[in-house]
């Protein structure tokens, strides 16, 4: 085809940290690598905290436009004097023990009024925008990533309006998405929210998705065979050699919230930190709840370091620490869903992986035959303990990690995403 440009419509880029901006990120410049012309569209000031401008130096080449953003919570922060605007941002509200009054009303709000998110008000402004950007740049495909989901309700808008190929990617579910059941939502906004969902999912092109059992869910809600496989996969971590300290140091690096606190694994720790030297780093978002619990066990307590928000680059540099990299799925009904972009990073690490959430997940299912990888229920403290002892007593062979890394290597998914960029269009 002649015209490679794609217009990309994400709500997270650089300098956005987390892992919502790692897809697109890598995506863009695999792209741009295969003679496309990616072109991304987010928010000139968006309300995220976590930031990392390391990740600005990765995508210098890749052309960014963007356009103003009004968000609901800028007014709530300035009525408040943002003391509460920490928490509202990184959803820990949502964790709080004991919410008071004016919690409980931002979470009623948040999921009964803003739907299908807070981000809905810049959809219109953005139809009108890129509808003459389209026209000027001569662009025939966009790709919009959500969540926040109001990204789809850009595409639907523009694919109204314009002879457009359209491709809806999810990263996560949206109307089975666990957090909307945190937020209170009522009977009335989840007929909103699935009825939305459904215009977007009759209407795209092409649906991409990054698990088995999200691209299943997806099709019967709609989707059909229009919905595609898309995995997250993996851009080159350097493995550095494997630590032999006497000290077992294990990592958590992510959002640590009550959708995953692993309490039994904290008792198991604890337990084995009394006849051992243990080193327990948490690099990013911790709850308040969780920090404290983890601070009252006698041994665990003396061993845990929180390092706070880190840096994709720092959190790399942590992995070399570690002997045993934990992942954790949240604790809801769609954990099988879960195939987490950290699991592929920690693939490439070449660590020993800790694995907890339910049985028959995704996540177990395409880990399977890596030698080094345990999963195990939150539940199973038994396990847990023996793992962790194989990781001390064993010789780590990560040899059967190989396949998978050169299987999920985002150069070779990027090759799979052109095909359908090219089908799309005919």
């Amino acid at each position: 085809m002649s015209n490679k440009k794609t217009l990309i419509i994400s709500y997270y880029w650089p300098p956005s940290g987390g892992v919502g901006v790692q897809r697109w990120l890598n995506y863009a410049i695999q792209l741009k690598n295969l003679g496309w012309e990616p072109i991304i569209y987010t928010p000139e000031n968006p309300q995220f905290e976590i930031q990392d401008e390391s990740l600005l130096e990765r995508v210098k080449d890749i052309r960014v436009i963007k356009t103003s953003i009004w968000e609901p919570f800028q007014f709530f922060h300035r009525i408040t004097g943002n003391s509460n605007r920490k928490n509202v941002q990184q959803g820990l509200v949502l964790e709080k023990k004991t919410q008071t009054l004016r919690d409980k009303l931002f979470v009623w709000i948040r999921g009964n009024l803003f739907v299908p998110d807070p981000r809905k008000y810049w959809v219109k402004p953005s139809v009108r925008f890129l509808i003459k950007f389209l026209q000027e740049e001569n662009i025939q495909t966009i790709i919009t990533t959500g969540p926040p989901h109001s990204m789809h309700l850009i595409g639907l808008g523009l694919k109204k309006k314009a002879n457009i190929s359209w491709i809806a990617d999810f990263r996560d579910p949206w109307s089975q998405w666990d957090i909307l059941e945190k937020l209170n939502t009522g009977s009335w906004a989840m007929r909103k929210q699935r009825k939305l969902e459904s215009s977007v999912l009759k209407s795209a092109g092409k649906i991409l998705t990054v698990s088995p059992h999200l691209q299943k869910s997806l099709a019967e809600l709609g989707g059909g065979d229009r919905v595609h496989l898309q995995y997250n996969g993996v851009s080159e971590i350097k493995a550095n050699e494997y630590p032999t300290s006497e000290v077992l140091t294990i990592g958590y690096f992510g959002m640590l919230n009550e959708l995953r606190n692993p309490s039994e694994l904290w008792g198991v720790l604890d337990e084995m930190a009394s006849s051992m030297k243990m080193d327990l780093r948490i690099g990013g978002v911790v709850a308040e709840s969780i920090r404290e619990e983890i601070l009252s066990f006698s041994n665990l307590g003396k061993c845990t370091n929180f390092l706070g928000y880190l840096s994709h680059e720092e959190v790399k540099n942590e992995y070399a620490k570690c002997q045993i990299l934990v992942l954790l799925l949240n604790r809801s009904n769609n954990a099988k869903w879960i195939l987490p972009v950290k699991f592929f990073e920690y693939l490439a690490a070449k660590r020993w992986m800790l694995a907890l959430g339910p049985t028959g997940s995704d996540l177990e299912a395409i880990a399977k035959e890596v030698a080094t990888f345990g999963m195990m229920e939150y539940s199973d403290k038994t396990n847990i303990r023996n793992f962790i002892q194989k990781c001390r007593q064993s010789n780590p062979d990560f040899s059967s990690s190989q396949n998978l890394l050169d299987r999920f290597s985002h150069a070779n998914l990027a090759t799979e995403l052109e095909q359908i960029l090219i089908e799309i269009n005919g």
